[in-house]
């Protein structure tokens, strides 16, 4: 019974340390990038088996320390992508002028769910200034109509399929447009929203699809990649949101903050998963507020579930003055710029980043 015991937890040690090293690999294979999402549940199982292996150091001394050292390494690459979402407070302002505030909420309402009244109670309670829901079909677009009493600028698009899109705003939407990023089929928000000193920030909302065991992450990295190029074509400082069916430490994500400037509020603050709502321990973080170094963060919160498989997610922005804005690093320019191209086209879209 006991060299079964060590049997089963070396073949976990095996299997949970390459799930943690295989995403290192960069690649738009589905499978390779479906095991980015549980990196704090395979953190959590390597710690569990490795105080599990040390009960067998004695009697299997060679074999179980061999497997301790690659559980090790495993366990300290999980803990250093995730150790950006520790809660050690973040970077936040606590007081902001009421005219330089800006909230979004966001919300995957899970085409099929019909349990709309809970969200729109939310709206009214938290007040956000922008407000994105994704999966919207025609019966949503009914559900949702009470909104439109305190957020009448609407920019939508209704397809009949997952990637329904609605963006509601207290604020006037300039310029606002439904784009097909990368030429893909799942249509994205791009507008300016003037903020209530008449300043106009420019906003991206986006749901690329989901990850298929089938099909190339390859459409989902270029949507991302073009609302780097539109988000760096522009002046404004800007806000992305959306679903973007991805965890922020993958490497398409990392690198399209990078290549636009964004901050991902999150860091600091903790892990706050946002999928699956369904589960209480199968959760990571697949909804986001990005911004540019023009905002400062005054809270992160997840809201409560309402019937979907996403809860809804709110963060609450301070538009700073321009001497006190933060600016993203931009590390290793031209490198992200050339992996950005090469996706893009790959992908067979039309935008381009070019260098600064």
């Amino acid at each position: 019974m006991r060299s079964v015991i060590w049997y089963a937890l070396v073949i976990l040690a095996l299997a949970l340390s390459a799930a943690s090293l295989i995403p290192l690999i960069e690649t738009e294979w589905w499978w390779v990038r479906l095991l980015d999402f549980p990196r704090l549940p395979f953190a959590a199982g390597l710690l569990a088996v490795g105080l599990g292996l040390l009960f067998f150091l004695r009697t299997s001394p060679k074999s179980t320390a061999s497997t301790l050292v690659l559980v090790v390494v495993a366990l300290a690459v999980d803990g250093w992508i995730l150790r950006p979402y520790l809660p050690t407070g973040g970077l936040r302002v606590d007081t902001c002028p009421v005219e330089r505030r800006l909230s979004v909420m966001i919300a995957n309402v899970q085409l099929g769910n019909r349990n709309a009244q809970p969200l729109v109670e939310a709206v009214s309670r938290e007040e956000p200034d922008l407000f994105l829901a994704m999966e919207t079909d025609a019966w949503w677009d009914r559900a949702l109509k009470p909104v439109l009493e305190t957020m009448p600028h609407v920019l939508q698009r209704i397809t009949g399929s997952y990637y329904g899109i609605h963006l509601f705003s207290r604020l006037p939407l300039v310029n606002g447009e439904i784009r097909h990023l990368a030429g893909q089929d799942t249509p994205a928000i791009v507008t300016g929203v003037a903020l209530r000193t008449g300043e106009v920030v420019d906003f991206v909302g986006m749901h690329p699809k989901p990850p298929q065991l089938w099909q190339s992450a390859l459409g989902r990295d270029a949507q991302l990649y073009a609302a780097a190029a539109v988000l760096r074509e522009r002046v404004e400082p800007g806000v992305l949101a959306g679903d973007l069916n991805a965890t922020p430490w993958e490497i398409a994500v990392e690198r399209m903050a990078r290549l636009s400037g964004l901050i991902d509020p999150r860091r600091g603050y903790g892990y706050v998963a946002t999928w699956n709502a369904h589960s209480s321990w199968l959760r990571w973080p697949l909804d986001h507020v990005f911004h540019e170094g023009g905002f400062a963060t005054m809270s992160v919160e997840r809201l409560d579930a309402f019937g979907s498989d996403h809860f809804p997610y709110l963060v609450r922005l301070c538009r700073q003055a321009e001497e006190r804005s933060t600016p993203f690093p931009r590390q290793r320019e031209a490198e992200n710029v050339g992996a950005a191209n090469a996706v893009l086209s790959a992908a067979g879209a039309s935008e381009r980043l070019q260098p600064r």
